[in-house]
């Protein structure tokens, strides 16, 4: 193992990359009691931090338990052998360093990358100019359709933006597409939260819908000057062949005469008129029938030179096309950039896509020691796992810390480090900014970002799977790598596929190549695999089918279900597959639409679903559906117009008696319609809105230990590993893109000052020019590395069996074609000798029985569903925990406490009425009490020797825990922050106490100690009137 400070591994799949990043960590934390609190570990899920944390402390507890080499752990063994520690010494510092970290765990440092850059940004809010107390928004959807909707609704004010957008529904229809705009406006919108695309729309800041159209109107007019010139070269060429004596019939199939005459008819296709070897006939001569003789010897020439400049410009004809197609939707994605800063800057909230960004424009420019001043911690040795994944931004902005780290030193003299942990045939997240070219250009030395050199360590061996499976990816892709165009890609998948075996003998691969694409017979496949897996002693939760695109996912899951076999997909576990959840929405739509039959016959269908006489229970009660209700269930409608959404459901739950036990749909749903009234109000229509936007994406989480086959996406299944993994529809076409677009640098003089442009990719691209010939190919190089990369997630997730279900498919000459996963699968299988026309099943290895079966729980214990009765007489709401054990609390008490909670949500002035409003659906103030409150918040928050630090002039930290110096924590109500300058203000009810001073001189004690300077030590005593007690 390295003990190089920069050390990059090259972590196959099951290659133990956890292991060895927790003996380096643990190696460090071992070494001195400070060290957990240097170490920054980033990875990118929540799941694999808790994992990692998980492998840190376990280690450690296990360690001090160990009392002989014969017990002891392998990772005990490696650390034993790798330091200096004897066996006596190696379990009390374990025991004492875990001792450490739960004593002061908030400094266990093991984090996502976005909670990380979201500190950042908290920290730099000031300086970025964004409001302290920001929303992080999470599910930008709602935000683009907001965006959308109010870009849409703009129509018919402006009369220069009616015509874009009237124009653009038109141009639409004359495609043969629907008018309705707002879907392509959605798609193109989501390169907005794109990182790959975050330069590029950095460019169309400073543009003007205006400087779109006349772009465009330029564009038109080239275009038809373009198709003047060649109208006049084509028949320029016509006039030439007969100048020289020759007839249209005097060339094969008169194919050249042709050629030109469509151009002089208008046909500018390139598709059309340049796939033929026109061009190749001109370059040798031969365009003439044999039979024709004496023919001009310098006609060849002449005529290729016409025709390769007529070709040029019908190139460039073509890339106007392409840009004018792009224009109107460019234009308008410009717009909804704007409208989105609107709604976010309206509403204090920031997406969680803009975080690199917004760190890139501010804060990686600052000198490290700044940046660790502002967060309060000084980090010295790094650990990023997932590097294949990380975006180029984020990874620029992590250098400045790193760097400050690994090429200085502390105080004691020592180095900091960085390791990073990576496998660029795992980097299936290029589409939200993953790049894994950044990992290869680290690994092979292109790039040098710290002065200190690295060491690559590539881990050898594979531990998770059996060796038949093992050897069977190694020659795998050893055989196919060579496909790729990209020689470095080429290089690391050969490096990558040498993976030595471990003792886990045996193990079995198996491939069907189908005689058709068919998805009955991908289904009946499937299933025939499933049942043989069972035959042979595994349950159903040891499989795990592992599909490309989700709609295979609910093709197969619905065959299955139909052959009793139990699944768990991700559809499955969405809440809109409940039918009781669609029974309380469409309960809830019938009151906003009471005369929609249609809903009232769902609401009716389902209540009928155990009735003998379904049709006639409906036709029975369909004209007075509330009265059946209110006389059958005791259901009253009208309760639900009288109470929340979530009461109301509450209710119809409990008259309806959906919840005889738990059900983990209905909860998960009740949980969201909870959320849903916190974030948009509490009235029907808000919920629906709500609904018919994000519903169908809603869903409850994996459940664990159920005895079902599970049915997941390849970019799910990353991380994870199953005894058996089946996959099917194993035929993707490499290169297939749905709408691909390309940014193209283009000449700002001949652009009218546009420096890039979006236009679709297409081959045609390729003919453009020599700049766009090579970001095609720099693009389709990705394309299939990122192709390659998905193939080799799904056939490395395999412990024991690896069933793959492809076509055989071959063209009419009988060959493969390897721009298909079953070309590959059929090519290697050439490559050992195996393959045969009409053979359709191989295998590698023997498929082992399994010995031990998992016990499943198939009685788990069931939570019953608790109902609030909110309609008995004797039911209150106590808004503040002390009401429970003392009835009659002090008045002045309480409002101090409110007062003392609204002071806390506002940062600045203008959160006044949200802090408000936050108070009042808390349950903590009556609406009747607002004003009266409001008031006093007032006379402080503008007081004249307060207001001034309740602007956005400062960085705020209200009610944030504060290491004292005896170890306690304390929480100052409010400390401004002006560089190194602080302010410390406390709220105080009722006489004055100088018992106060002490506690806020601790405060500024504390501050003090951290560099800062004391301004002001104010202690704000609010009662009648507003008192000021300056220390």
């Amino acid at each position: 193992m390295s003990n190089n400070p920069f050390t990059i591994y090259n972590a196959s799949a099951g290659s133990g990359k956890t292991y060895a990043l927790a003996k380096v960590y643990l190696k460090i934390i071992l070494a001195s009691p400070q060290n957990f609190r240097k170490i920054l570990a980033i990875t990118f899920t929540n799941k694999a931090v808790n994992e990692m944390k998980h492998r840190i402390l376990n280690s450690l507890f296990e360690f001090s338990k160990t009392t002989s080499m014969d017990h002891a752990a392998p990772l005990f063994k490696d650390i034993l052998n790798e330091t200096d520690y004897t066996f006596e010494e190696l379990p009390a510092l374990s025991k004492l360093r875990l001792k450490q970290i739960l004593h002061n765990y908030a400094f266990f440092d093991i984090s996502t990358i976005d909670k990380f850059t979201h500190r950042l940004i908290r920290t730099f809010a000031k300086d970025l100019k964004i409001p302290q107390n920001f929303e992080v928004v999470l599910d930008v959807d709602l935000l683009l359709q907001e965006a959308v909707e109010r870009v849409i609704g703009k129509a018919g004010e402006d009369p220069e933006f009616t015509k874009v957008l009237l124009d653009f529904a038109l141009e639409k229809i004359e495609d043969d597409r629907s008018w309705d705009i707002g879907f392509d406006l959605l798609k193109i919108g989501k390169l907005i939260f794109d990182e790959n695309n975050a330069a590029h729309l950095k460019s169309l800041n400073a543009i003007e819908l205006g400087d779109f159209l006349k772009l465009q109107n330029h564009l038109k007019k080239q275009t038809k000057d373009i198709e003047k010139k060649v109208e006049e070269l084509a028949t320029a060429c016509l006039e030439l062949i007969t100048n020289a004596g020759l007839d249209f019939k005097d060339f094969p199939r008169e194919t050249l005469p042709n050629h030109f005459k469509k151009i002089i008819a208008g046909n500018y296709s390139p598709t059309q008129l340049y796939n033929n070897k026109l061009e190749d006939n001109l370059i040798e001569g031969k365009i003439l029938k044999a039979t024709v003789k004496n023919a001009p010897i310098d006609l060849a020439p002449q005529l290729l030179v016409y025709y390769q400049t007529i070709k040029q410009l019908i190139y460039k004809r073509g890339l106007f096309a392409n840009i004018n197609r792009n224009i109107v939707p460019f234009a308008l994605l410009n717009a909804i950039q704007k409208e989105l800063k609107i709604i976010q800057e309206e509403k204090d909230q920031l997406s969680i896509s803009e975080f690199n960004t917004l760190i890139a424009k501010e804060v990686k420019d600052q000198p490290a020691p700044f940046i660790y001043e502002r967060l309060g911690e000084k980090y010295r040795h790094y650990f990023i796992d997932e590097f294949q994944d990380t975006s180029q931004m984020q990874w620029e902005n992590l250098i400045p810390l790193i760097g400050n780290a690994m090429e200085g030193q502390d105080e004691l003299g020592n180095m900091g480090s960085l390791f990073l942990v990576g496998d660029p045939k795992q980097a299936i997240y290029r589409w939200r900014g993953g790049k894994a070219e950044q990992f290869l250009e680290l690994a092979t030395h292109k790039t040098h970002p710290f002065t200190v050199p690295s060491d690559l360590v590539t881990l050898p061996k594979n531990y998770r799977s059996y060796a038949e499976v093992i050897n069977f990816n190694n020659n795998f892709f050893q055989s196919v790598s060579p496909f790729l165009e990209n020689e470095v890609y080429q290089e690391f998948f050969k490096i990558g596929n040498q993976q030595e075996i471990n003792h886990k003998e045996g193990g079995y691969v198996h491939i069907s190549l189908l005689e058709e694409d068919d998805d009955e017979l991908y289904a009946e496949t499937t299933l025939a695999t499933i049942q043989k897996c069972i035959a042979q002693g595994y349950s159903y939760s040891d499989i795990c089918i592992i599909i490309r695109k989700k709609k295979h996912g609910l093709l197969l899951a619905d065959q299955l279900m139909q052959h009793n076999i139990p699944v768990v997909s991700s559809d499955s576990l969405l809440l809109s597959e409940s039918k009781k959840v669609i029974f309380l929405v469409q309960l809830i739509r019938h009151l906003v639409q009471p005369s929609e039959l249609e809903i009232q016959y769902e609401l009716l269908h389902f209540l009928s679903e155990n009735k003998a006489d379904k049709h006639a229970y409906i036709y029975e009660n369909l004209d007075n559906l509330n009265n059946h209700f209110l006389n059958v269930y005791g259901f009253d409608s009208s309760r639900l117009r009288q109470t929340s959404v979530y009461d109301g459901l509450s209710y119809a739950i409990k008259t309806f008696d959906l919840i005889p036990t738990s059900d983990a749909h209905l909860t998960a749903f009740m949980d969201l319609v909870f959320d849903v009234e916190q974030k948009f109000g509490s009235d029907m229509q808000s919920f629906l809105d709500y609904w018919d936007k994000k519903g169908h994406s809603a869903s409850i989480s994996t459940p664990e230990n159920i005895e079902s086959v599970q049915i997941m996406t390849i970019h799910k299944s990353k991380g994870l590993e199953f005894p058996v993994v089946i996959f099917p529809y194993a035929n993707s076409n490499i290169f297939e893109e749905i709408d691909p677009k390309l940014w193209l640098p283009v000449d700002k003089d001949e652009f009218l000052g546009f420096s890039e442009i979006l236009i679709n990719k297409k081959q045609e691209v390729q003919e453009y020019g020599e700049t766009e010939a090579l970001l095609y190919s720099l693009d389709h190089q990705k394309l299939q590395l990122d192709a390659f990369n998905l193939l080799y997630v799904v056939l490395t997730r395999a412990v024991k069996a690896l069933f793959i279900i492809s076509e055989n498919k071959l063209d009419k000459k009988g060959e493969h074609n390897t721009n298909y996963y079953s070309g590959l699968f059929i090519h290697f299988l050439k490559s050992i000798g195996a393959y045969q026309q009409d053979k359709l099943d191989y295998h590698f290895g023997e498929f082992p029985l399994n010995q031990a079966k998992k016990e499943m729980d198939n009685d788990p214990l069931t939570i019953p569903y608790i109902y609030t009765n909110k309609d008995r007489a004797d039911f209150k709401i106590l808004a503040l925990a002390g009401t429970l054990w003392y009835e009659g609390l002090d008045i002045a008490i309480n409002q101090g406490n409110v007062i003392h909670f609204i002071l806390g949500a506002i940062h600045t002035a203008k959160d006044l009425e949200r802090a408000m409003q936050l108070a009042l659906q808390k349950g903590l103030i009556k609406e009747q009490e607002v004003n009266e409150i409001k008031e006093v918040v007032k006379k402080v928050i503008y007081h004249k020797d307060l207001s001034q630090f309740y602007t956005q002039d400062f960085e705020v930290l209200n009610e944030r825990d504060l290491l004292m110096a005896d170890g306690s924590t304390q929480r100052p109500d409010r400390v401004v922050l002006n560089d190194n300058h602080a302010t410390i203000i406390d709220y105080k009810t009722g006489e004055r106490n100088n018992h106060y001073h002490q506690q806020v001189n601790a405060y500024a004690q504390s501050f003090s100690n951290m560099g800062y300077t004391i301004d002001h030590k104010i202690i704000v005593y609010i009662n009648t009137e507003i008192e000021l007690d300056y220390i």
